[in-house]
């Protein structure tokens, strides 16, 4: 009899249910990239106190052996260009899907990767307890704020509609100009309209690793009656250093941890995100965690990037062991102690140790694999893969809203809900280019002589001269600063000041009012002029750093090397000669019983002005609305204030006496130095017209600088 062969189309469709069955399964395990360390009795007590920071640090064989397997495959990386390799994985990615489902389809607000990561670790592991009635929550390196919007919509989903809820984030202040942009989020989208929620610390950085910033943190954390979450997804930018992240960014998750468990409640849970797990500072952190709550998770979340070492640690059920006050005290103090493992190798089990071989071995295969399937499949055309990768993407997306049940909340229940976040300003987004050997090969330039370097610093700025964007070309620093704000001048000065006070701002490094590619190259300038001066002993011109001629200050751009690094002490001396100068020409020009009309005359000129900083942009800011009616940029390096106003010897009279009694106040603080940081408001510096035209006008005066000071060392070095 002969056998029947089943018709083409019932073997293909056949086939398609087994390929959809298998990509199903291919789909669901991405949300299965979890480990569970065995979770210790109750009453186990914490290792003694004199044993911490007793050994050397340590090495495991069993994790340097997966660390090797993990950078083998790495390496093959090393020559692709690195935006044209973002660009392959996150077309490969299954991701962006899922984010553009949050922001179009569910109207998440201001979704980022975070928003989806966290709103993931919480559902995975039911970090919330729905029928709580009131939830407190604190979030560590927290910018720009997405684990923050993902907990609310967690909450409004799942929570009793009554559910009170309060929180605060700290972060590396985007604001302040001393702060590193390699180590900052920039974004302050979310953060300007939230300010009152952010805690910055006692020196106004927001930077943890710093004791009166962490002692302030705690504090704040205690108006809560309980903390029911700490978060913490601090990281530190390793590009040109991919293998050295765990080691570079070590101290940080140390310091988050050492916070986290300084404000977390009893019984309540912790979430860290890390990256490898192969030395021993990881070993001791984790084996601090095991000591420390009833479970210890590490999951890699579906939205998290496969080919990434991305992890976050999942802790429940927080123990508050007995001691751990003094603990956690003497972690803190030795942070930066490198000569010295945190535990002891001796007091780690072996049993410990074998657990985090298993975990390790687990997510390096899970990563090697993703990493070599992209190498695979990069600059190919394989029709069929694109077929697979299309149902898989969607496979995905399928089970991540079914399985964590995200539907949209009313508009009314977002945290800002008269504003779309996600639609502000976002300068110096971050972006990379050329292959990691090139970046190596950029690096290791700063080791040139003076001569190349100079030519390299030159090529900068012609490229940088040609490609500068311009942010609304046709905006002016005379437009008003936000819709309906009083251009009267009756507005008593008083009410416009706000006084920010921490550490000294010694050299800008990041800032909102320019773009961080023309300050890192001001920056490198300075540098390679104070070299050149040290090295060839170059007589670099020096003088003054501020003149006045009649109605007009000025800046010395000569000078600038020389004042570059105590900012601080030239924006307060600049505010003074400021306002002494309009003072003195109002003086000159008064007589009794004349109308205001005389005052007509009298301008204002100020030339070389790059404020960069919130002292200098502020005290611009309130001669532009509170003495003078008019600024006018007359030409590339020159402001002009013209047309005093009715108010504007009260004012400068008033903000006069109230900025230098600030910067008092700020000196005679206890601890490290303090200066003013802020003398008005952030938010009304950053609004309307006036934002943009100031980035325009610094963006170009940076550059100006730039192109003097090389131009200065050119001509002393004798080079065409």
């Amino acid at each position: 009899m002969a056998m029947e062969i089943p018709p083409a189309e019932d073997i293909a469709h056949e086939e398609d249910a087994v390929l959809r069955e298998k990509i199903y399964h291919e789909a669901a395990a991405q949300f299965e990239k979890k480990f569970q360390f065995q979770s210790l009795p109750a009453n186990t007590t914490l290792p003694p106190l004199d044993t911490l920071y007793s050994g050397p640090p340590y090495t495991v064989p069993a994790l340097e052996e997966q660390k090797r397997r993990l950078n083998e495959v790495k390496n093959r990386l090393n020559d692709f260009e690195i935006s044209d390799w973002h660009q392959h994985t996150r077309k490969r990615s299954s991701l962006l899907p899922i984010l553009n489902e949050l922001r179009y389809r569910i109207r998440a607000e201001f979704v980022t990767q975070a928003f989806a990561k966290l709103y993931e670790c919480v559902s995975a592991y039911e970090l919330i307890d729905g029928q709580q009635q009131e939830l407190y929550s604190v979030h560590l390196c927290e910018a720009p704020g997405a684990f923050v919007t993902g907990l609310n919509h967690y909450i409004r989903l799942h929570c009793a509609p009554r559910t009170k809820w309060a929180w605060f984030a700290c972060t590396l202040n985007p604001h302040y100009e001393g702060n590193c942009p390699g180590n900052m989020i920039p974004d302050d989208r979310f953060i300007l309209h939230t300010l009152g929620s952010w805690c910055f610390g006692a020196d106004g950085t927001g930077d943890i690793m710093v004791r009166e910033n962490r002692d302030a943190i705690i504090k704040r954390s205690q108006r809560f009656p309980t903390v029911h979450l700490v978060t913490a997804d601090g990281s530190i930018d390793c590009l040109n250093v991919p293998e050295e992240q765990e080691e570079r960014v070590a101290k940080l998750h140390l310091a988050e941890t050492v916070l986290a468990l300084s404000m977390l409640s009893l019984g309540q849970h912790f979430v860290l995100k890390m990256f490898t797990l192969f030395e021993h500072s990881s070993v001791s952190l984790l084996f601090l965690l095991n000591h420390c709550f009833d479970e210890l998770h590490v999951f890699k979340p579906c939205t998290s990037k496969p080919g990434n070492s991305e992890v976050y640690i999942v802790a429940k059920h927080y123990r508050q062991p007995n001691g751990i006050e003094q603990y956690l005290d003497q972690i803190y103090t030795n942070l930066q102690d490198e000569a010295r493992a945190i535990f002891n190798r001796t007091t780690i089990p072996d049993t410990f140790l074998e657990q985090l071989r298993t975990c390790t071995t687990q997510f390096v295969q899970w990563q090697t694999d993703v990493i070599e399937s992209n190498i695979r499949f990069y600059r190919t055309s394989d029709p069929l893969e694109d077929q697979r990768l299309a149902l898989f993407k969607q496979t995905i997306l399928e089970i991540f809203f079914t399985q964590y049940h995200i539907t949209p909340i009313r508009n009314n229940h977002r945290i800002v809900h008269r504003a779309k976040v996600s639609e502000g300003l976002n300068i110096n987004q971050k972006e990379s280019r050329g292959t990691f050997n090139e970046r190596t090969q950029l690096a290791a330039a700063a080791d040139a002589s003076v001569t190349e370097t100079l030519r390299s610093l030159c090529d900068r700025l012609d490229h940088l001269t040609l490609t500068r964007q311009l942010f609304h070309p046709q905006a002016t620093l005379n437009d008003p600063l936000q819709e309906g704000d009083p251009d009267n001048g009756f507005t008593p000065v008083q009410h416009r000041l706000f006084f920010a006070i921490g550490k000294p701002i010694d050299r800008v490094k990041s800032s909102k009012f320019a773009l961080i590619t023309c300050i890192r190259l001001l920056n490198d300038t300075v540098d390679l002029v104070r070299r050149a001066v040290k090295e060839q002993e170059i007589p670099f011109p020096q003088g003054e750093p501020i003149t006045v001629a009649g109605n007009t200050v000025t800046i010395s751009i000569a000078s600038y090397p020389s004042i570059a690094d105590n900012i601080a002490q030239h924006e307060k001396q600049l505010f003074r000669t400021i306002v002494h100068t309009v003072l003195e020409l109002i003086g000159q020009n008064y007589v009794d019983n004349l109308p205001v009309a005389a005052y007509d005359p009298i301008e204002l000129v100020v030339q070389n002005w790059l404020p960069l900083t919130q002292v200098s942009v502020g005290l611009l800011y309130l001669l532009k609305q509170c003495v003078f009616e008019e600024v006018e940029q007359s030409s590339p390096t020159r402001l002009v204030f013209r047309r005093l106003r009715k108010s504007a010897l009260t004012s400068l009279v008033g903000m006069h006496d109230a900025v230098l009694k600030a910067y008092t106040r700020a000196s005679s603080l206890p601890g490290p130095a303090k200066s003013v940081l802020a003398i008005v408001p952030i938010k009304a510096l950053l609004c309307g017209s006036f934002q943009y035209a100031l980035l325009n006008y610094n963006n170009a005066l940076c550059l100006f600088y730039c192109a003097r000071l090389l131009e200065e060392l050119q001509r002393h070095l004798n080079i065409d």
